[in-house]
């Protein structure tokens, strides 16, 4: 293995991981499984591929190509080297915008190409829930389908041509042959002529068992692709590499069909009573044309309800439904999208079914609607405790005429065997996910799994249905081929593997020769956690433990558009750097797979170290994985083994230092700060870059200027407390000044609560007995003013998430937590929903001629940035937020030596661009202390607090 390793590093330009953290980080998907892979490729290009495809045939090392780890069947993972194609080969090639094809290589993620293609008004059509990290190779790998196949089917009705490289060695160009192109290649004499002769006598002796075994619905993708042989003279071998799981062949380019952009859509969200009768009504949707229907159970609209980010998007659900079918609708004019769902509504009330169905256009309700089904799957996942929905029987895919009596039946087999299930996905095309809810610690559950799974299977062939209708085989399915296809079939299956791959080298175990279902189980019964002492209670988590099993790998984190999650992920495209490749190595320290050092050890902290504490996993994780939290715990774990440094000191007392700098000694303090000597030896001796220069403290802390002019105008019927936080006291008190002025001019009196630091900074850097500590006195002096009811308003962001988000989970005493919880808010929160309420006789209005908004990661995460726009929805003036995720400071992350480069990298994805193009006219408008400082730094523009560019102006 030395030598396997040795030569991969030699001749491999892209990364080359072999330790322990990095293999166990890669060792599952989102499936039940794990397996520890023997190596991980980052494959630079395609020379690359060819480099580490021939080491591995030379070391009899098997080869697994992974794109993003998504898998709910278990494919992506093996005792293999690993292929990883997402960080490197992830480019478009081509787009031929006449022809309607574009080439691409297979590590670009599904929604990364509809990007690059919408310009054009083209897209690539199957979509998978997982679209915005799904990679096209591992779509076509998969024969993925997703939301809309009643209308664009799967992959392999899209895929021209691919270039691929067997584990020999030989390079095949495969796409469409006619019969005369086809007999050439058959008869060149070499692999590919073999392969070619070979395959078409399998196919020409079993066309009447394909013919007759392969499954008559549309969603099958189980085995090899057979059946698109049949029936037709144009063979075209890239259909048979799709679905094919890697196990034939690694795809090094892909050129894909595309389609038109839909002109016009609509979706209509019928809601019913009961789940059969929900499944019933199926059938006649379909005479209305929809382009999908897609049911979602009452355990996903709850969980829906609950989640940070998707329940801004629930508006749309009334009452409580037991299940929700979301049918949408393609057209080419506003009237076809709108006639046909309402001729559907009239029908489904005629025939009894359904009680709302609300109708909406494209836009952002219909956005919204999407929203919920997108995250279904993750959200079904991270119910609480140890049992969890699992993929196992979830891939059926039924003819929509029996798909109601099907469903009863595994119902009723779940129930039979002791557990509830939940359900979701695409009852359009008979491929409803029911996910039996289990803990496969226990051995009963275990032996739960394969009974169930038996019962289903059979209940699959009595309806002539699919047993893999979009998941795949993999490690879960492939067991049951056999029995499925029949022995001459799969005996067919087995002479196409060992004709592309003789020697067993691609992805071995799936579709043929396959485990059965309940070996190498993510858990078992022999799993383990060690006993964790942690500073957080994780009360909402039910614990540290549960907080980590919380993630179960379907990869949100992911994505590189939209949203802040995860910004070192989407700087870096390291697994290891995502919540995914957090949580994964949390899990194996903490049950003892890393060794004895655990949580506390060094190479855990290298993991842990880029997590920038955003927050954004807790609420865009649709199962809420909080890394942060879990980060501060395991720092302070790590500090409790490994001791501290000079600057992590310096992190903890920032919020004392500047009390004690700020005043009198300001002018000179400030003046050595910006001093290249100061700048060189802090860098020397603390490890902060000597490019920044540390902020300002203030002459004048706020609390005094409050002292000395706050009677003069602080005058108001009703009172509120602001709180003095370290940022606005030490720092910039001239937002204490503006935050005072906007209050009192909305008619309140202001209580200023100087009763010391939020924590913030021993929170996010992991002195959590220390935040504890201290962090009761802050507690106890806002109990006072929240013990009268009154409401206490932070301006900075971090503060606010300090104070009743994770000051609340370290105390013991809920009653106070709750009081945090509900009692602290952001200013611009209160002032809206004051606004809303009607309690507030002002309108508001711009100080600026145009607003632009970067909104801090907590803030985004924990309370929106939609409150500053409602505050300014009357105003003439422009108001637009850019979409620029993380600004790459959090804190003193992007002080720090060692992240510099990163942070800048972080900034400079969209935001320091987007402020840069910003026409003079416009204020820029940052919440967060650090993101003003990291705007500065980078682009020189100076953004302003949300308080200093509003004002209330009495209404008429």
């Amino acid at each position: 293995m030395e030598d396997f390793y040795n030569r991969l590093k030699k001749d491999i330009k892209g990364d080359v991981l072999v330790d322990d953290y990095s293999l166990g980080m890669y060792a599952t998907d989102a499936s039940i499984y794990q397996i520890t892979p023997v190596a991980i490729v980052l494959p630079r290009d395609g020379e690359d591929v060819k480099k580490a495809i021939a080491v591995a045939r030379a070391h009899k090392i098997t080869i697994l190509p992974r794109g993003a780890g998504t898998s709910l069947a278990g494919q992506t993972v093996g005792k293999s080297m690993v292929l990883d194609f997402s960080k490197y080969m992830n480019a478009v090639l081509e787009i031929n915008e006449n022809e309607k094809w574009v080439r691409v290589q297979p590590g670009l993620a599904r929604d990364d190409l509809n990007a690059a293609l919408k310009p054009y008004g083209l897209h690539f059509a199957p979509d998978p829930a997982t679209s915005s990290r799904a990679t096209i190779g591992g779509m076509v790998g998969n024969n993925s389908s997703g939301t809309k196949s009643i209308l664009y089917g799967k992959t392999v009705d899209h895929v021209l041509q691919a270039s691929v490289v067997l584990a020999d060695g030989t390079e095949m160009y495969l796409k469409n042959c006619s019969p005369e192109e086809y007999r050439k290649k058959a008869s060149q004499p070499n692999r590919e002529g073999e392969i070619h002769a070979a395959f078409k006598k399998l196919i020409e002796d079993n066309v009447q068992e394909i013919k007759d075994r392969f499954p008559k619905v549309m969603r099958r993708v189980g085995g090899y692709n057979l059946d698109e042989f049949i029936d037709t003279n144009q063979w075209n071998l890239s259909k048979l590499v799709c679905g094919s799981e890697g196990t034939l062949a690694i795809t090094m380019e892909l050129k894909l069909n595309l389609v038109d952009l839909p002109s016009y859509k609509s979706v209509c969200v019928v809601h019913f009573s009961k789940v059969l009768e929900a499944i019933s009504s199926v059938e006649t949707m379909l005479g209305y044309k929809p382009s999908a229907v897609e049911i979602l159970d009452s355990t996903v609209v709850q969980l829906s309800k609950e989640n940070l980010t998707t329940k801004h998007h629930c508006h749309f659900i009334e009452g409580a439904p037991a299940a929700i079918m979301v049918v949408e609708f393609y057209g080419d004019t506003p009237e076809d999208v709108l006639d046909r769902p309402k001729q559907m509504i009239a029908q489904l009330k005629a025939n009894n079914f359904g009680y709302a169905y609300p109708l909406f256009l494209e836009g952002q309700a219909y956005e919204d609607v999407w929203v919920i089904r997108k995250k279904g799957l993750g959200l079904m996942l991270g119910l609480k405790g140890n049992k969890k929905p699992l993929a196992f029987i979830e891939d059926a895919g039924i003819p929509s005429q029996h798909l109601p009596k099907y469903i009863d039946e595994v119902l009723k087999v779940c129930r039979k065997h002791g557990t509830e299930a939940a359900m979701y996905a695409h009852a359009s095309v008979g491929v409803i996910h029911v996910r039996p809810i289990l803990d496969l610690r226990l051995a009963e559950d275990i032996e739960r799994l394969k009974r169930i799974t038996e019962d289903t299977f059979k209940l699959v062939m009595k309806y002539k249905g699919s047993w893999s209708g979009e998941h795949g085989d993999g490690l879960v399915r492939s067991a049951y081929n056999k029995r499925f296809f029949g022995d001459i079939l799969y005996g067919v299956f087995l002479e196409v593997k060992r004709l592309f791959d003789p020697d067993n080298l691609m992805n071995p175990g799936k579709i043929v020769e396959a485990q059965t279902i309940e070996h190498n189980l993510r858990y078992g019964v022999a799993y383990r956690d060690q006993k964790v002492k942690t500073e957080y209670k994780y009360e909402v988590e039910e614990g540290f433990a549960a907080s980590v099993h919380m993630c179960t790998g379907v990869g949100e984190c992911r994505k590189v558009l939209g949203g802040t999650m995860c910004p070192s992920f989407k700087a870096t495209r390291d697994e290891e750097h995502s919540t995914r490749g957090r949580a994964n190595a949390l899990r194996m320290a903490m049950s003892g797979q890393f060794g004895a050092k655990g949580l506390s050890s060094h190479r855990l902290h290298e993991v842990m170290d880029l997590c920038l504490s955003c927050k954004a996993c807790k609420s865009e994780c649709p199962s809420n994985v909080d890394m942060a939290k879990m980060k501060s715990d395991t720092l302070q774990m790590y500090y409790d083994e490994n001791g501290t440094t000079l600057r992590d000191r310096l992190i903890r007392d920032s919020a004392k230092l500047a009390a004690n700098l700020s005043g009198w000694k300001a002018g000179m303090v400030n003046s050595i700060q910006k001093s290249h000597l100061f700048r060189s030896v802090l860098e020397h001796t603390a490890r902060f870059d000597k490019r920044r220069i540390l902020p300002d403290f203030a002459k004048e802390p706020f609390y005094k200027w409050f002292a000395e002019n706050a009677h003069k105008t602080n005058k108001g019927v009703k009172k509120v407390v602001l709180f003095a936080d370290t940022y606005l006291n030490y720092h910039e008190p001239q937002i204490g000044i503006s935050a005072m002025d906007l209050l009192n001019s909305c008619g309140y009196e202001v209580i200023l609560a100087n009763v010391g630091c939020c924590q913030r900074p021993k929170i996010s850097h992991g002195f959590l007995r220390d935040a504890k500590k201290d962090g009761g006195n802050t507690i106890r002096e806002l109990k006072k003013y929240l013990d009268k009811g009154l409401k206490v308003l932070v301006c900075e962001p971090s503060c606010a998430s300090a104070l009743n988000d994770d000051l609340p989970d370290m105390i013991a005493d809920q009653k106070t937590a709750r009081q945090l919880k509900n009692g602290v808010m952001m200013i611009d929160a209160f002032l809206a929903n004051e606004f809303e309420n009607g309690r507030l006789d002002v309108h508001f209005e711009l100080v600026s001629e145009a607003l632009a908004i970067h909104g801090h990661c907590h803030q985004k995460a924990l309370y929106g940035t939609n409150n500053m726009k409602s505050l300014l929805k009357n105003s003439k003036k422009d108001v637009v937020e850019i979409p620029s995720g993380c600004c790459g400071m959090a804190g003193s992350f992007g002080y720090e030596k060692e992240h510099y480069d990163l942070s800048e990298k972080i900034g400079a994805e969209i935001l320091f661009p987007a402020v840069e193009k910003l026409q003079k006219n416009y204020e820029i408008v940052a919440c967060g202390f650090s993101c003003r400082h990291q705007i500065h730094h980078f682009t020189k523009a100076r953004p302003k607090h949300f308080v200093e560019v509003i004002r209330a102006v009495k209404n008429n």
